[in-house]
C-alpha cells in the first residue's frame, strides 16, 4: 500500500478508538470530507494494520431507492449464519439488532464495523447504525461512519442518527485537503503548483491528473480519467462500461450472468487501477472514476447496459430495489411494474419508511396491472407510508383511493379500517372536526360486520380523541368497550391501549388517579408493547404539567425519551422532548428553550401538526412574554391552527397566552375569543379536569361566570378565589418565576409589584415589566431602578441584581445567606441564581464562581 501523506493524526486517533474497544470501551468514530478525499483510502490503511481485531465492512447504496439494510447485508455472512437467515426470510429488523449485539458482546477481540456513505443509508439502516451507536459505549467495537459532507440537506435522517449516538462519538474526523507541499511530493515531475490550482488539493483528483496517458496535464479529472479508459481493448473497456452503471459495486454471480468470462476482461482495469475485485464484488477504485465513466456513456447505450443488468438480476434473483432501479434506466416499465411493489413491501417490512414510499408511488402508477384486492391493498399501503414520511396530501390522496376499491369489492372491514386511519391523518394536521366525523364512521361500518380488531382499535382511537377534547363521558364508554373487545380478542395491544386512554381521562380529573395508568404502562412494558408504554409516559408528562407537578412531569418525560430511544420510537421521543423544552422554558431557561425548540425541529425529518403545534405554543409563548415584535402575528395563527384541533388541551394554553397579551400591553380583554372557545369545546369539557380548571381560572381573571366544578391545580384553584398572592406563591413553589410574577402583577400592594417588577426583569420580560410599571405609576407608587447601563455591557447580560447575586455566589454564599443580605425572598434568591447560572451557561455555582472574576462581579 503506497504512501499516505498527511493522515497520520487520524490513523493515530482511530487507532486509539481500538485500544480503548479492547478495554471494553467501544465508541463511534465518524469520517466526513468531500468526494474524492480519501476517507475509503484512510479506512483501508487503519483496518490493513489492525492485528487481533475483526472487521466488518459494508456500503450503502447509491441506488435511486436504496435497498433496505443494504451495508448490513454485505457483512451478515460474516457476522453469522442466524444473521443471514434473518435478513433473507425478512425478519423485523429489531431481530437484526438483537444479533449483532449480542455478537459483539460475545466476541473474544474487538470489532470493527465500517458502515460507508451514510448519506446514502436507507431508513432500516440509519435505525440499525443508532441502535449500535447508543449500545456501542459498553462493546468491545468501534463504530465508524463515513458520509461525504453536503450531501445530507437539513432534515435528512441523517442528522437525527448522528444526533443519537452523539453521547458516544468519540471521534470526529473531518479530513481536509492535501497542503501544496503534500502535492509536490506526489507530482514528481509534473507540474506541482498548476496540479494543486487544478484539484485544490484533492487527493484523489491528484493521484488521477498524475495518471493521465500524456505528458501534459489534462484539462481536467474527467479527461484524465477518461484517457485511461481510451488505452483499454475492447472486452475491457466494455467491462468498465457496465460495471459504470452499477452503484458502489457489482456482485460476481450478477456478472457471471452479465459478462460471461468476465475475468479476463478484468485483468486489464485491473492493472490500470480502474476497478478493485474481491471474493464477492468487482468495483470501481474510486466513486468520481465509476461517475466519470457512466457520464461520457451516450443514453442508448447506458439503457442497454442497464438492460444486461436487469436480465442478469432476473436469472440470480436479486434484489427487487435493485432490479426496480436498473429497469427503470433501462427504460423497461413493465420490469418496474412486476417488482416495485415487492420492493416496497419489503422496504416496508424492514421498516425503511421513505423507501417503502418512493417505491409504493413508483407502483401506484401500475396499479391497472393488478386484480382489485391487491390494488386496493396498494393504495392503503401506500397512504401509510405516506404518512410515515410526512407526505399527508398523498396519504389522503391515496386512502381516499383504497376506501373507493374496498368498497367496490363490498370489503367493509377494509373500509372501517382505512376510515380509521384517514381519522388519524386528520388528527395529525391538526383537522379536529374531520378526525371525529372519520373515527366515528369507522366504528358505524365495523361495528355492522361484528367483533374484530380493527374494531377495538376504532373505539381506542375514539377513546384517545375524546380524552384529548376533555370529554370525560364517552372517553369512558369508548375506552370500556375497546377493553373489553381486547380482552374477548386476546389482544395485548388493544387492552393495554385502552387501560392507557381510560388512566389518562381518570388523572384529568384527578391528578393522583394514577393506579390505571401505572398498570397500563407496566403491562404493556412486559407485553412489549413499546408504542403504549410511550404513549403511555406522555400521558403522566402532558397530564403532570397541566397539574403544574413539574419534578413529576420531567421524570416521566425522561423515562419516555429513555425508552423511546431504545426502542426506536423517535416521533413519539421528539413529542417527549418538546414536552421538556416547555418545562425548561417555565423554569425561566427561555434562550436554552428558544434554541433547543428550532434544534428539534430542524432535525425532525418530516413531521405533522402534533408535535410541531407544541412546539409552536413554546416559541408564541417566548414571543409573547419577550415582547417580539412577531408576537402578535404569531399568536393569531397559533389560534387559528388550535381552533381547527377543537382540542381543550391546545385550546387552553393558546387563550392563556391571548389573554395575558392583552393583560401586559393594556388591551381590551379577548372576552369574545374566550367566549368563543368554550362553544368549541362544549358544555362537558368546561366543566371538569384540569384544561377547564384553567380556563376557569382566567375567566376570574377576566370577571367572567364560570360553570366549572372538579378539582383544580393549586395555583388555578387560588386564581378562581381572587387569590392572586396565593397563586403566586404556588407557581413559585414548582419554580415558574414568570407566572409567579404574573399573578403578583395582579395585586395590589406595592411589595408584591415591586417583586413582579423585579423578576421580570431578571427574565427579560418587557411586556409584563411594562405593565407593571404602569400599575405602579398609576397608584403612585415608586417604581424600583430598572437595570443598568452595565446590562448591555456585559457579555453574559446579567441585570445588575444578578451581578449582586454572582459576586455573593463567588464568596461561597448559600440561597438563605444570599437572601439575608440583599433582604429578598429565599424563592426570588432561587430565581435569580438560576437565571445568573443560564444566562452564564454553566451547570453550577462553583462554575458560575469562577466566571465571576471574569466578569468582574466578585469585586463587587
Amino acid at each position: 500500500m503506497g504512501e499516505l501523506l498527511e493522515r497520520e493524526t487520524a490513523l493515530r486517533a482511530l487507532d486509539g478508538t481500538v485500544g480503548k474497544a479492547a478495554r471494553g470501551h467501544g465508541s463511534v468514530a465518524v469520517v466526513t470530507g468531500e468526494h474524492g478525499i480519501g476517507k475509503t483510502t484512510l479506512l483501508h490503511r487503519f483496518v490493513a494494520d489492525l492485528t487481533g481485531v475483526r472487521v466488518w465492512w459494508g456500503t450503502c447504496d447509491g441506488l435511486s431507492t436504496p435497498r433496505p439494510l443494504g451495508p448490513f447485508r454485505d457483512i451478515a455472512a460474516d457476522v453469522s449464519a442466524r444473521a443471514e437467515e434473518c435478513l433473507a426470510a425478512g425478519d423485523p429488523p429489531h431481530r437484526l439488532h438483537t444479533l449483532l449485539l449480542r455478537e459483539l458482546e460475545s466476541a473474544h477481540h474487538p470489532t470493527v464495523l465500517v458502515v460507508e456513505d451514510v448519506h446514502w443509508a436507507d431508513e432500516a439502516t440509519l435505525d440499525a447504525v443508532t441502535v449500535l451507536g447508543r449500545r456501542i459505549g459498553e462493546l468491545p467495537a468501534v463504530l465508524v461512519l463515513t458520509f461525504r459532507s453536503g450531501q445530507a440537506q437539513t432534515g435528512h435522517p441523517l442528522h437525527a442518527a448522528l444526533g443519537a449516538v452523539q453521547r458516544t462519538t468519540t471521534l470526529h474526523l473531518r479530513l481536509a485537503p492535501l497542503s501544496r507541499p503534500a502535492v509536490a511530493r506526489l507530482a514528481g515531475g509534473h507540474d506541482a503548483d498548476r496540479i494543486y490550482e487544478l484539484t485544490g488539493g484533492n487527493p484523489f483528483f491528484v493521484t488521477e491528473l498524475i495518471a493521465g496517458p500524456s505528458e501534459e496535464l489534462p484539462l481536467s479529472v474527467a479527461n484524465a480519467v477518461l484517457g485511461r479508459c481510451t488505452r483499454l481493448t475492447g472486452d475491457s473497456r466494455e467491462l468498465v462500461e457496465l460495471v459504470s452503471v452499477v452503484p458502489n459495486r457489482i456482485a460476481s454471480e450478477v456478472l457471471d450472468a452479465a459478462f460471461p468470462g468476465w475475468p479476463a476482461a478484468a485483468e486489464e482495469p485491473e492493472r490500470h487501477e480502474l476497478l478493485t475485485i474481491d471474493d464477492r464484488y468487482i468495483r470501481f477504485r474510486h466513486e468520481l472514476v465509476r461517475a466519470a465513466v457512466r457520464s461520457n456513456l451516450p443514453v442508448a447505450r447506458k439503457r442497454r447496459l442497464h438492460g444486461l443488468i436487469v436480465d442478469a438480476l432476473l436469472t440470480t434473483g436479486g434484489d427487487p430495489a435493485d432490479i426496480v432501479h436498473h429497469a427503470e434506466a433501462a427504460g423497461r416499465t413493465g420490469t418496474v411494474a412486476a417488482h416495485a411493489l415487492a420492493a416496497a413491501r419489503h422496504a416496508a417490512a424492514m421498516e425503511s419508511h421513505r423507501e417503502a414510499y418512493g417505491h409504493f408511488r413508483r407502483a401506484a402508477e401500475f396499479a391497472d396491472r393488478v386484480g382489485p384486492a391487491e390494488r386496493a391493498a396498494l393504495f392503503e399501503d401506500y397512504a401509510q407510508t405516506a404518512y410515515q414520511v410526512g407526505h399527508m396530501g398523498e396519504a389522503f390522496t391515496a386512502a381516499d383511493r383504497a376506501i373507493a376499491l374496498h368498497q367496490d369489492r363490498d370489503d367493509h372491514r377494509a373500509v372501517g379500517r382505512c376510515l380509521g386511519k384517514r381519522a388519524h391523518y386528520y388528527w395529525v394536521v391538526g383537522e379536529g372536526n374531520a378526525a371525529w366525523q372519520q373515527a366515528r364512521s369507522s366504528i358505524e361500518v365495523l361495528e355492522s360486520r361484528g367483533p374484530s380488531a380493527e374494531l377495538a382499535t376504532a373505539y381506542n382511537q375514539l377513546t384517545d380523541l375524546a380524552a384529548l377534547s376533555g370529554r370525560a363521558d364517552e372517553a369512558l364508554l369508548c375506552g370500556d368497550r375497546a377493553l373489553r373487545l381486547a380482552e374477548r380478542l386476546g389482544s395485548d395491544s388493544a387492552k393495554w391501549r385502552a387501560l392507557v386512554g381510560m388512566g389518562t381521562m381518570r388523572m384529568q380529573h384527578d391528578p393522583d388517579d394514577t393506579h390505571m395508568l401505572h398498570d397500563a404502562i407496566e403491562g404493556a412494558r412486559v407485553a412489549r408493547v413499546h408504542d403504549v408504554v410511550v404513549h403511555g409516559l406522555i400521558a403522566l408528562t402532558f397530564v403532570n404539567v397541566l397539574w403544574v407537578r413539574p419534578e413529576e412531569a420531567r421524570r416521566h418525560a425522561r423515562q419516555g425519551i429513555d425508552y423511546a430511544e431504545h426502542h426506536q420510537r423517535d416521533a413519539l421521543k421528539d413529542y417527549l422532548q418538546v414536552y421538556l423544552v416547555w418545562l425548561e422554558l417555565r423554569a425561566g431557561a427561555w434562550d436554552d428553550a428558544a434554541a433547543r425548540i428550532r434544534q428539534l425541529l430542524a432535525q425532525r425529518p418530516s413531521g405533522g401538526m402534533v408535535t410541531d403545534l407544541q412546539a409552536e405554543i413554546i416559541l408564541a409563548e417566548l414571543a409573547v412574554r419577550r415582547g417580539d415584535a412577531d408576537a402578535g402575528d404569531r399568536l393569531a395563527a397559533l389560534a387559528r391552527k388550535a381552533d381547527r384541533t377543537g382540542e381543550l388541551s391546545r385550546l387552553a394554553p393558546v387563550l392563556e397566552l391571548q389573554i395575558e397579551w392583552a393583560l401586559t400591553r393594556a388591551e381590551p380583554a379577548p372576552v369574545d375569543r374566550f367566549e368563543r372557545v368554550m362553544r368549541v369545546v362544549g358544555e362537558e369539557p368546561a366543566t371538569q379536569g384540569f384544561g377547564a380548571a384553567r380556563l376557569a381560572a382566567w375567566a376570574t381573571v377576566l370577571d367572567l361566570p364560570s360553570v366549572y366544578r372538579g378539582k383544580s391545580p393549586e395555583p388555578h384553584a387560588a386564581m378562581m378565589r381572587r387569590d392572586w398572592h396565593a397563586a403566586a406563591e404556588s407557581f413559585a413553589a414548582a419554580g415558574w418565576a414568570y407566572d409567579q410574577a404574573l399573578m403578583l402583577s395582579l395585586c395590589d400592594g406595592a411589595a408584591e409589584l415591586a417583586q413582579s417588577l423585579e423578576i421580570a426583569r431578571s427574565l427579560g420580560a418587557h411586556p409584563l415589566a411594562e405593565h407593571v410599571v404602569r400599575r405602579m405609576r398609576h397608584r403612585g407608587m415608586t417604581v424600583p431602578r430598572g437595570p443598568a447601563g452595565s446590562t448591555r455591557a456585559n457579555p453574559a447580560r446579567l441585570t445588575d441584581r444578578q451581578f449582586e447575586v454572582l459576586a455573593l455566589l463567588s464568596e461561597g454564599l448559600t440561597n438563605s445567606e444570599i437572601a439575608d443580605r440583599l433582604s429578598i425572598s429565599p424563592r426570588t434568591t432561587e430565581h435569580h441564581v438560576a437565571g445568573v447560572l443560564a444566562k452564564l451557561d454553566v451547570p453550577t455555582r462553583r462554575a458560575a464562581a469562577r466566571r465571576a472574576a471574569e466578569l468582574g462581579a466578585s469585586r463587587l
